[in-house]
């Protein structure tokens, strides 16, 4: 082989190897740029009527059986500092009302109560309205903590439905009255019964008391 054919031949794989190593050069350096320089995170402030502030984190994204959720915070009038207290449903605005010194957060699609009170030790308490064969069947016990009723009042509310033979949205909230505490639910044991239920939060925001259910709509 020639020399020229030598040279031409080096010269084309040069030719060739160049732009491949000039697009791996590029994405190492995108890639870095990327890592180093983060996108904003994305928070949404809600003002409230106490001057403090409901905080979604939209940056903050997690996902549970009813869909996507963000995490959600509060801001205390005249504070800096966000107290990050749980996950509210995505693409549903969170209901808050004020009742005395709670601050209660209703995040309907979960049927879950965030409740603020200044003077707990533990200022945030979540309470779920899960009942038995909502999800799985847990001990009653495990009812009683989720809900912050007693045992004998998620008793009565399983004596209402028998074993599902699928999952339904169980319990929907209704209206909360920030003045008397109570809490207005439709509770669905399948898809043709269900029964409307009234709750009342505690005066410190720590437990549910069962009021009364209804008759059946159905």
């Amino acid at each position: 082989m020639s020399r020229g054919i030598k040279i031409g031949l080096i010269v084309v794989g040069i030719a060739i190897v160049l732009p491949i190593v000039a697009i791996g050069v590029l994405f190492i350096g995108i890639v870095g740029v990327s890592e180093s320089d983060p996108s904003p995170t994305y928070r949404r402030e809600i003002a409230l009527a106490n001057h403090g502030a409901l905080i979604i984190d939209g940056n903050r994204r997690g996902r549970s059986e009813h869909g996507f959720s963000q995490r959600a915070g509060y801001r205390p009038a005249g504070s800096a500092d966000i107290e990050w207290f749980g996950d509210v449903s995505d693409g549903v605005e969170p209901q808050v009302y004020e009742s005395g010194p709670l601050v209660v957060v209703i995040d309907a699609p979960s049927a879950c109560l965030f409740i603020r009170n200044p003077n707990s030790h533990e200022k945030w308490k979540t309470l779920a309205l899960v009942f038995p064969n909502d999800i799985r069947p847990f001990p009653i016990s495990y009812y009683a903590e989720q809900t912050g009723l007693t045992t004998d009042e998620v008793s009565r509310i399983n004596e209402l439905g028998g074993k599902r033979e699928q999952k339904w949205p169980t319990t929907y909230i209704q209206s909360f009255d920030s003045k008397t505490r109570d809490l207005k639910c439709s509770y669905y044991v399948d898809n043709k019964s269900a029964w409307p239920l009234q709750f009342r939060v505690s005066g410190d925001g720590a437990h549910l008391e069962l009021v009364e259910i209804g008759k059946s709509s159905f």
